[in-house]
């Protein structure tokens, strides 16, 4: 007979198993079948963990809230775009009279749940901490498990945090143990120290003769530790330690190569073990493992096909070997093996609780969960050459402690640009101060900037205030359409600029500041500079790196990336799964996108709103752009100026969607043309090359 496995618990939709199911009940009251925990501690699945730190920008509360909102959707912990959960530890508050409890459990018994949330209806009221290093989380909630889910009393003497990531691995420990019984020269790639310790302490006790482990682990999560400190806590279980970076697998095989005993000679390891989500690791491990030797995946996030093509590629035959699911035996396995190695466990364990280290993808390492060749760099998404090469540049400047002016049409992305430079310099753990030059009136932005003293003016508090100066100091300030700003602050910005130093206004005493200042602006600052509106001197001190973001209509390879990402956002914030055509892509890809990756990101929502199916095809993307287009006419009393009937043009069903826009197009490069006389003053005007303006002038006959 089938114990029960909580298929009454299925929500939504019904008739599929727990695990797969959108949604799940979570009711506070069980069964007979049925048992409750009080949940405490939750060890979120790595690459879960990692997603949802990335999505919310490693923001505390913002996780928090991701979290909650997946449970209260869901009824459970199932994070749709890795499809992972974890697993947790806490106390039985209530057991059904009917429940297979073969393990004796009694209410107040502390457990561990092994069992997968994905498959389990959980509850959270708070989420109360979150425990970077381990990738948990503590909790006030429940859980409900059922007679087939796979429970454990707590070990005694072993730290929560320990033994919950131990668990996590499943059985993929003994399973390296096993591994190691043949062959005498094993390699473990890792990110983790922890991990990385169990496994190598797995294959070392397992190992029947003397036996060399080599462990590779990722750079950045290791950066607040000194190579030694990392040599140190692995020992004696690790023999070789190498500082690796998945991002350069063939610079990181070169180095190793020189100077591991083994590899300079060409004998190679007899089994590797892959146990980071890392994208670009596994390759390091294809090509140091001997032909005919093990390749272990302790991760399904892994890139299995492409190990495989690799491999082919090397004229290697490896035996991959897929990570090891839950067996009863495991959990003996595992405690056996964390009680004999305690002391280095806890060595690592105190090293973690005096650093919450944040263990954030690298700048420039494409996202785990990419499609389709989506390049992403900090959140930004890309295929183009042309914006590889100015994210480049972006992560290069952003290295050096300079002013930066960021140039583009509105809407193109500008303030992401910021986040990348901040995110990337040294001074990312201080303040980013992002200002509005243009919501700034000219009377108040000497008090705006450089704030003021006690009694400097009517109206002004008792304590004083300190200007944007200020609370950016040793951080940036971000200064949006710097374009605007008064004639009369521009002069006291330059002396702050010269010279690091100001006076508060109604203050006699000089403050001094360190502050990267980083500009943007939609307008060509050369123009008002010939018009007497902006000073050059300043300019000049504004101006020392410089990043020109091309418009989305000159880089279209860009727009199935950005669709992917955005629809992914919005699927995820209304837990929806909807897709796009190929045809629908070729539809937004016709469309010349004035309001730039701005106006994308709101015509990807609304589609995704708007379309009734799950299948999002070109027809309405057509409909979508143009209602927008239509609102746009009603509003913009520049579309009736520029001679362009778009309610006629609209209401005609035949009417083909680059026409729309390429008689929009025609008229504005028309009306700038008319306006500035020449093509060079009209091309900086529409923020394009004077070359694209000329060949488009051909397109248009003008």
């Amino acid at each position: 007979m089938i114990r029960d496995f909580g298929q009454k618990r299925v929500k939504e939709p019904r008739g599929y198993f727990p695990v797969s199911a959108w949604a799940l009940n979570n009711d506070r009251k069980i069964n007979s079948c049925e048992l409750r925990i009080s949940v405490e501690r939750i060890k979120i699945e790595e690459a879960n963990f990692r997603q949802l730190c990335n999505s919310c920008d490693y923001d505390i509360e913002k996780i928090k809230e991701r979290i909650i909102n997946i449970v209260d959707r869901r009824g459970k912990l199932h994070n749709q775009l890795t499809d992972s959960g974890g697993i947790c530890i806490g106390t039985v508050e209530a057991i059904g009279d009917k429940y297979d409890n073969s393990l004796n459990l009694k209410v107040g018994d502390r457990v561990v749940g092994i069992a997968s949330l994905t498959s389990i209806p959980l509850h959270i009221d708070k989420v109360k901490n979150i425990n970077f290093n381990y990738g948990q989380i503590e909790v006030e909630g429940y859980g409900i498990f059922f007679s087939a889910s796979p429970i454990i009393p707590m070990p005694d003497n072993i730290p929560e945090e320990i033994l919950l990531c131990a668990y996590d691995e499943s059985g993929s420990i003994a399973k390296a143990g096993e591994i190691a019984k043949s062959g005498s020269r094993f390699l473990i790639l890792g990110s983790n120290i922890l991990t990385v310790l169990i496994y190598a302490a797995s294959m070392k006790f397992s190992c029947p003769v003397a036996c060399n482990v080599t462990a590779c682990l990722d750079l950045d999560p290791m950066s607040i530790l000194t190579y030694n400190q990392v040599k140190k806590l692995l020992s004696p279980y690790v023999d070789d330690l190498y500082i690796t970076s998945a991002n350069s697998p063939m610079e990181n095989y070169i180095d190793i190569e020189k100077s591991n005993r083994y590899t300079r000679d060409g004998n190679f390891f007899d089994s590797s073990v892959i146990c980071s989500n890392m994208l670009g690791i596994e390759a390091i491990g294809v090509l140091f493992t001997k032909n005919k030797g093990n390749l272990f995946f302790t991760n399904l996030i892994n890139n299995y096909n492409l190990t495989i093509l690799l491999a082919e590629s090397l004229g290697k035959n490896l035996n991959t070997i897929s990570l090891e699911e839950y067996t009863s035996e495991f959990p003996v396995y595992t405690v056996s093996l964390l009680k004999r190695i305690k002391e280095s466990l806890l060595n690592v364990h105190n090293i973690y609780k005096k650093n919450n280290i944040v263990n954030r993808f690298p700048s420039t390492f494409a996202s785990n969960f990419s499609l389709k060749n989506i390049n992403i760099v900090d959140g930004y998404a890309f295929k183009s050459l042309v914006t590889k090469e100015m994210l480049d540049n972006v992560l290069n400047i952003a290295t050096y402690d300079c002013n930066v002016l960021i140039l583009g049409e509105t809407g193109v992305g500008k303030e992401r640009i910021l986040d990348i430079i901040h995110k990337n310099s040294s001074r990312n753990g201080n303040r980013c101060v992002k200002i509005n030059c243009s919501a700034i009136a000219e009377n108040l932005a000497e008090s705006e900037f450089f704030g003021y003293e006690e009694g400097a003016f009517t109206g002004a508090k008792n304590t004083g205030k300190k200007g944007f100066f200020e609370l950016a100091n040793n951080g940036i300030l971000f200064l949006d359409e710097v374009g605007d700003l008064p004639l009369s602050i521009q002069a006291k910005l330059l002396r702050v600029l010269q010279e690091g130093q100001f006076y508060r206004v109604g203050g006699e005493t000089p403050v001094n500041v360190n502050v990267r200042v980083v500009c943007a602006t939609n307008k060509s600052l050369r123009r008002l500079i010939e018009e007497g509106k902006f000073r050059e001197d300043l300019y000049y001190r504004l101006n020392i790196c410089e990043v020109e973001i091309p418009p989305l209509r000159d880089r279209i390879e860009d727009i199935e990336p950005m669709v992917e990402m955005f629809a992914r956002k919005y699927n995820d914030q209304y837990m929806i799964d909807k897709a796009f055509t190929i045809e629908a892509f070729d539809a937004l890809k016709a469309y010349s996108w004035p309001g730039n990756v701005r106006e994308l990101d709101n015509i990807v929502h609304k589609l995704l709103i708007n379309t009734r199916g799950k299948i999002i095809d070109d027809s309405a993307v057509k409909r979508i752009i143009k209602e927008s287009l239509r609102k746009m006419g009603e509003k913009d009393t520049s579309v009736d100026s520029a001679d362009v009937d778009f309610n006629e043009t609209i209401n005609t069903d035949q009417s083909a969607l680059d026409s729309i826009m390429g008689k929009h197009e025609r008229a504005v490069i028309q009306e700038a043309l008319q306006k500035y006389g020449t093509t060079r003053n009209a091309a900086e005007a529409l923020g394009i090359s004077q070359s694209q303006l000329m060949r488009k002038k051909k397109k248009y006959n003008l």
